[in-house]
């Protein structure tokens, strides 16, 4: 990205003064191909809609919802496009329900905002955010407190600064509720919602975004169960396998189990091209049943004939490192890089897992992954969350984002000492054919930033 000049810049901070509230500029990561700085996407701030769609409203978050007013004129710091070579795409906003025009002092002192998106089945794109508000803010998506800000804690030369804030944990496929609760004390009463803050330079905040993809399967919503989202999708491989679990009948998320199993499927569909250079499986479980120890997970791999003990599992017992106990809940991480198998199933865990292995191959050639939990495991959800890169990407940008980093360096240590993906595989920076310290030296001598920081 080409930098301001410094006229231009010195230019910003002299129109940019105290009086003013911006709260969040977002970007929307789809897809390589839509990963350019321009892109934008329809949450930008602004009018509301009279529909209901677009920013809404309201001066105490409960009722009297209106579309939000914008642009809110302030004389001074309204978003310039002449001072941003890629342009400003979105509006001051405020609620403003008239009559005539908004001005300093204008009430109320605290407005609410909401905006709701709507997400496709499968992965999730990764939606970050610059945010800033005069003098408070406090961003949730669906209920989940994503940040709140302090202008007093961001205020350098006397000049107001956005901080990120990446809205992507709170976010689930299907209807999702973006909130902004503000609050000013001074002149003026504004909220800005664009990917592009007038006291940021370009190389902050108009690059690509980290693609991180996730599948959530289930609402987040510690286990109470008979709403739409407990009834997961499954392939007909769960389907079969469920089928011959005949002393564990299927039940939905959010259910107790005991001696009972619950499947889904996540979609893994990936952009051509891309390299996947690590997945883990997040899942909150609680142990329902009287003899948890000898739990499993099967996945895409598993085999459930219609006689006999189910092949390839993975044992709770080795996801967590010790024995899950009845009554307990967990936050199980499935790291699919470095996957402890067990050849069969067993009536107790004892001993080391059978083998560890690379299950990145396997999700890149299925574009999907079974996840099957037997037999005395309740499930909230499972969230599937996928970084990779592409074969232009400098060597060691394993998450693609433009540096060689700390998360490089993470996503490198989730597959440390086992065999590389395949022979492009760009964690295998040796090419030796495994990921090994060796490869680790080689990241961190590439890294772009001091310690290889963020």
């Amino acid at each position: 990205m080409t930098a301001f000049p410094i006229n231009i810049a010195a230019s910003a901070a002299r129109w940019c003064r105290r009086s003013f509230a911006m709260a969040a500029c977002a970007g929307l990561l789809l897809a390589p191909a839509a990963m350019a700085a321009s892109q934008r996407s329809d949450l930008l701030s602004g009018a509301g809609r009279t529909d209901g769609s677009g920013w809404q409203a309201s001066p105490n978050g409960v009722d009297g919802w209106i579309p939000a007013y914008g642009p809110y004129p302030n004389p001074v710091t309204m978003p310039n496009p002449h001072i941003n070579p890629e342009g400003v795409h979105a509006n001051l906003m405020w609620y403003w329900p008239g009559p005539g025009l908004p001005a300093p002092g204008s009430p109320p002192t605290s407005a609410y905002f909401r905006y709701q998106l709507n997400l496709e089945p499968g992965l999730l794109p990764q939606i970050v955010a610059l945010v800033a508000a005069d003098d408070q803010m406090t961003l949730t998506v669906n209920g989940v407190t994503i940040g709140s800000y302090e202008l007093a804690e961001h205020m350098p030369d006397g000049q107001p600064e956005a901080v990120v804030m990446d809205l992507t944990p709170g976010l689930q496929p299907g209807a999702n509720l973006i909130e902004i609760r503000a609050t000013d004390n001074g002149s003026y009463h504004w909220v800005f919602f664009d990917s592009y803050n007038i006291m940021a330079s370009p190389q902050r905040v108009l690059v690509k975004l980290a693609p991180v993809l996730t599948s959530l399967i289930g609402d987040v919503d510690n286990f109470h169960g008979g709403d739409p989202a407990d009834t997961a999708p499954r392939s007909q491989h769960v389907l079969d396998m469920q089928d011959h679990l005949v002393a564990a009948p299927a039940i939905n998320l959010d259910q107790p189990a005991a001696k009972q199993s619950v499947g889904l499927s996540h979609d893994a569909t990936l952009p051509d091209g891309a390299l996947i250079t690590s997945a883990t499986v997040k899942l909150h479980v609680r142990m329902t049943g009287d003899i948890p120890d000898n739990d499993v997970i099967l996945f895409n791999e598993s085999n459930v004939p219609e006689q006999g003990q189910a092949s390839r599992v993975i044992a709770l017992h080795d996801l967590l490192g010790f024995p899950p106990q009845s009554g307990a809940t967990y936050d199980l991480t499935w790291n699919l890089a470095k996957t402890p198998l067990r050849n069969f199933t067993a009536d107790a865990v004892t001993g080391q897992p059978d083998q560890v292995v690379n299950l990145l191959p396997m999700l890149k050639n299925a574009q999907h992954l079974d996840v099957l939990l037997a037999d005395d495991t309740m499930l909230d959800f499972s969230q599937l969350s996928i970084t990779y890169t592409t074969v232009d990407a400098a060597s060691g940008d394993l998450n693609n984002d433009g540096a060689v980093d700390r998360d490089d360096l993470n996503i490198l240590l989730l597959g440390l000492n086992t065999v590389a993906s395949a022979s492009n595989d760009p964690r295998d920076l040796d090419h030796d054919g495994r990921i090994t310290v060796l490869d680790v030296r080689k990241l961190v001598a590439s890294c772009t930033r001091a310690l290889c920081g963020k």
